[in-house]
């Protein structure tokens, strides 16, 4: 299973004696959009990065980052999300891959994971939608109210849990060696955080932000379970698990700056245990990328996700724009939409199951690409 984006959950940071300081009121509210860039491999860039010390008043450049690609994060209404009916109480859902959101809960004193939830098919590898929420036996506690770089280290340890019926739904290369009637994914957490620093950070878009330096360690152990009625609850055979990655055990280094004025991170840092860094999330927009959909689809990326859909894709385009035209297989448009941002997400709530092709035009009226997506009600 692939590892979700990573979340941290922050709204505007109140300052108090110079120091930046995070009060429950700060929690990032419903309708908030913020571009990220992705950069992939941190000693590859043209110039070199630094991320600063330790302490009160740092200095902290992340101008030299690169974006290789762009994603948006976007927090939504629970209700009006897919899995959202599961979570009644969460307060905010945090679009993390595509269809895949983590709910969360504010309470007096933290912010809590509660749940994963949406369509996991592209995790799992299923060309049919799977509809999964991961319910939090022990809830994920993100950050603790009020913090500051004299706050204590955060430790936390979190289990998420949830079954589906599967008849129908194991890919094909798989159903051979293992096809059980229900699946129960598990996922345990182990997270660690420390606030080291504050101070003034410049993004890549040449922005300015008063943040906090966090160094978390944060271990994901996930497994998968097939349920028959002969054998009950059992793993996969061993050559089914190494296809799919299941068992895994990551340990992940990062250090997060997390931006007052975002009330979100502003730069999300993977490094080696040592902190030399690795790669980047950080707050970027199109003009510091990228390359356009044919250099995505020479590269062997997919350019449009999930597919098959049920009610919207995200479209890779590199940075350029483009025009997206949806057909029917007799060629009738019905749908068109311009693209102005690596990802951006197309609304096909108006398509009902079936096949159909779609055309990227760029700004020249050329033909940049064309294939087909699947929709499934």
């Amino acid at each position: 299973m692939k590892k979700l984006i990573p979340f941290f959950v922050l709204g505007t940071i109140a300052s108090a004696n110079a120091q930046v300081v995070i009060d429950q009121a700060d929690f990032a509210g419903v309708g908030d959009v913020i571009t990220f860039g992705d950069d992939a491999d941190i000693s590859d860039d043209t110039l070199t990065f630094d991320m600063g010390s330790t302490g009160s008043g740092q200095t902290f450049d992340c101008s030299t980052l690169e974006t290789d690609d762009l994603f948006d994060v976007g927090f939504y209404d629970p209700s009006t999300v897919q899995g959202g009916s599961s979570f009644p109480t969460a307060d905010v859902a945090v679009d993390q891959i595509g269809g895949i959101y983590a709910f969360t809960s504010v309470g007096a004193g933290s912010v809590e994971v509660i749940g994963l939830g949406g369509d996991f098919a592209g995790q799992l590898g299923s060309p049919i939608p799977i509809e999964v929420a991961l319910v939090a036996q022990d809830p994920w506690t993100l950050f603790e109210f009020p913090a500051s770089v004299n706050s204590p280290v955060l430790m936390d340890t979190a289990h998420f849990e949830g079954k589906f019926f599967s008849d129908g739904l194991v890919p094909a290369q798989f159903a051979s060696f293992w096809d059980p009637d229900s699946v129960q994914v598990k996922r345990i957490v182990y997270y660690e955080a420390e606030i080291v620093g504050d101070g003034t950070l410049t993004d890549a878009l040449g922005g300015t932000h008063n943040v906090l330096k966090m160094e978390v360690v944060e271990t994901s152990i996930d497994t998968l379970w097939g349920w028959t009625a002969s054998n009950g609850w059992e793993r996969p055979p061993s050559f089914v698990e190494g296809l799919i990655g299941v068992p895994s055990n990551v340990t992940v280094y990062r250090t997060r700056f997390v931006s007052k004025e975002l009330g979100y991170y502003v730069a999300d840092i993977t490094t080696e245990a040592n902190g030399t860094p690795i790669s980047a999330t950080h707050k970027s927009g199109q003009s510091q990328c990228c390359t356009g959909v044919e250099e995505i689809v020479a590269a062997g990326q997919n350019v449009i996700y999930p597919n098959p859909t049920t009610d919207f894709i995200r479209v890779r385009t590199g940075g350029d724009i483009y025009e997206f035209n949806v057909y029917d297989m007799t060629g009738k448009l019905l749908v068109t939409e311009l693209l102005t941002i690596d990802g951006q997400s197309v609304s096909l709530n108006g398509l009902s199951t079936g096949l159909y092709v779609f055309q990227m035009v760029d700004e020249a009226g050329k033909v940049a690409h064309t294939s087909r997506l699947s929709v499934i009600k």
